[in-house]
């Protein structure tokens, strides 16, 4: 059986995937200055930064190469660790992903996002805002801990920097499966997004679209997420 890999998404930590490892077998990270992994974050840091950082992390695991799935900035992540280090990945699952261009976000947002690091109440209510289904109150209380603990220099680094990125120019190349999950539902990173930024940009792409979840998806379906992974690994 190939190895998984987890990798989560902007201001959370390996622990979004709580749900999905009831059911599956994985490598859960925590990506730099996030999680377990807080204290290296650092400011400006970029995608290639977390990406190359993450492929030290593989390596070090040494079960590679591996079955990725990556959710939100994980996904842009994800798409450049698959670029720059071709030999730890087999295959892609992009779980609403951040696209590989820079993420329409308007001023007000990214500000917005920059001053809910460190704020309880600013946390809550990004996590409520994002998402549709409700989330258990004990892995809602772990998001806005993972909040509370990452980096304040790599939290700002999303928005500033990581964001704005322009990564496709590195992606060409890219010669592996991609799937895309993604909720027609999701507030954070629109579905015409995800159709003109991401699977766009990769025909051969498969797409798996969701109705009914928001963009914290590994927790509000994560059923689709195991159903999605368990699948694959039986073809």
């Amino acid at each position: 059986m190939t190895p998984l890999v987890l990798v989560h998404g902007f201001g959370t930590s390996r622990h979004i995937w709580r749900r999905v490892l009831e059911d599956v077998e994985a490598l859960a990270v925590d990506l730099i200055g996030f999680g377990d992994a807080a204290d290296l974050g650092r400011a400006g840091q970029t995608v290639r930064e977390m990406a190359d950082a993450l492929a030290g992390t593989l390596r070090e695991a040494g079960d590679g190469p591996y079955r990725v799935a990556a959710h939100s900035m994980g996904g842009k992540v994800a798409l450049l660790l698959a670029a720059r280090h071709p030999e730890l990945v087999s295959e892609l699952f992009l779980i609403a992903p951040s696209p590989p261009t820079p993420e329409p976000m308007d001023p007000e947002g990214r500000a917005k996002l920059r001053a809910a690091h460190g704020d309880r109440a600013a946390l809550n209510a990004q996590y409520h805002d994002i998402t549709v289904q409700p989330i258990p109150e004990q892995d809602f209380a772990q998001l806005v801990e993972d909040g509370l603990q990452a980096s304040h220099d790599a939290w700002n680094a999303w928005p500033d920097v990581g964001s704005r990125e322009d990564i496709s120019g590195e992606l060409s190349g890219l010669k592996l499966p991609i799937t895309v999950l993604y909720s027609e539902d999701d507030p954070a990173i629109s579905p015409d997004t995800i159709r003109s930024e991401v699977l766009a940009r990769f025909s051969d792409a498969t797409a798996v679209p969701l109705h009914g979840s928001g963009h914290l998806i590994p927790l509000e379906d994560p059923q689709a997420v195991v159903a999605l992974l368990a699948a694959k690994e039986r073809i």
